[in-house]
């Protein structure tokens, strides 16, 4: 889906974590490269699925057919300055698609401060569907598609929002199920009503995410673009 049609060449994953969206493009045949900026997690990358991962993006040289930053815009000091690297990086032909939280959307008006994208202070920046499109307009590419199709983010979104909305301690559900131990040892309280709560909020998430995605108002967005021609990055 992240292709879309692309025949396979070079990818490049920035933030790959663990690396496993990047070892099921290499097992589809792709020439693969990570970008980790953690180094504990990019050596796991390396060990665990056997791809290079470098820890800065001006290591890199390219060019890659395809480029993806998947909800790593967010997170990065200089959005702007890592799609002008990507920008160098990217072949004349080549495709990046990029995913961020949408700040426009349905579930964030809905959240306010409980929206569990917001994730303060972790998300340095938030977008909107314009402002993103702006940004990648400003620095130098052409968007060539977008989609509020992220299942797994807009169905968990809603939850969690949901039970944030709810009173209960923020995004316990979603440090429960990442294993951070901010709840104690035992199995919490707020855990236990997480759990609980989250049986009737089930249907409730995938009908909000059902009407967010009729209004194109998902909670996340992706632009794919190419970079334009007479670009000077």
């Amino acid at each position: 889906r992240l292709a879309g049609g692309l025949r396979r060449g070079s990818m490049l994953d920035i933030g790959c974590g663990s690396g496993y969206t990047a070892s099921l493009f290499a097992r589809k045949g792709w020439a693969v490269t990570g970008v980790e900026f953690s180094d504990e997690t990019a050596i796991h990358a390396r060990e665990t699925y056997k791809i290079p991962v470098v820890t800065t993006v001006s290591a890199l040289e390219g060019p890659f057919d395809l480029i993806l930053v998947n909800h790593v815009l967010e997170h990065y000091p200089d959005p702007e300055q890592l799609l002008h690297e990507c920008s160098r990086l990217l072949s004349p032909t080549g495709r990046l698609v990029v995913a961020v939280p949408n700040f426009s959307s349905f579930q964030a008006r809905f959240g306010g401060k409980n929206w569990f994208h917001l994730d303060l202070p972790i998300h340095l920046f938030h977008f909107s569907e314009a402002g993103l499109a702006a940004l990648l307009a400003r620095s130098g590419y052409t968007i060539t598609g977008r989609s509020h199709a992220d299942w797994a983010q807009n169905f968990f979104g809603w939850l969690q929002t949901l039970l944030n909305r709810a009173g209960l301690r923020h995004n316990t559900l979603y440090d429960f199920l990442r294993m951070r131990n901010k709840c104690g040892d035992n199995l919490s309280a707020a855990v236990f009503f997480s759990l609980l709560l989250s049986v009737p909020a089930v249907p409730v998430s995938l009908f909000c995410m059902l009407v967010e995605t009729i209004f194109h108002a998902g909670g996340v967005i992706r632009f794919s673009a190419v970079r334009n021609q007479d670009s000077s990055f």
